[in-house]
């Protein structure tokens, strides 16, 4: 197997561990919409973006799956972020920590 190659295998099996957390994370959501309160818009937007750039890579490689895996965590991190966002534009009342509530 050339590097290339084992290259796409590890990056295939990234993306399966890191679709079987977004389910997790997403079934807290479900559970709790208030869990994403505590979301940074900052760290929101850079993960969006990050994963992002990520899907292009994916694209590039021609990596299928990784590319089709990835939607879905690009979708959850733009929601994320749009919801912290739509937050803190709605002027929520910031926590002790410096957490928007």
């Amino acid at each position: 197997m050339d590097t290339l190659g084992l290259a796409n295998l590890v990056l295939d099996l990234a993306s399966v561990i890191n679709f079987i957390a977004l389910l997790l994370m997403l079934r807290a959501v479900v559970k709790n919409r208030k869990v994403l309160r505590g979301y940074s818009i900052v760290g929101s937007f850079l993960t969006f973006v990050s994963i992002l750039g990520f899907e292009v890579a994916y694209y590039l490689l021609g990596n299928t799956i990784g590319f089709a895996l990835g939607w879905a965590t690009v979708a959850f991190w733009f929601i994320a972020f749009a919801y912290s966002l739509r937050q803190r534009l709605k002027g929520a009342p910031e926590q002790k920590d410096g957490v928007k509530a």
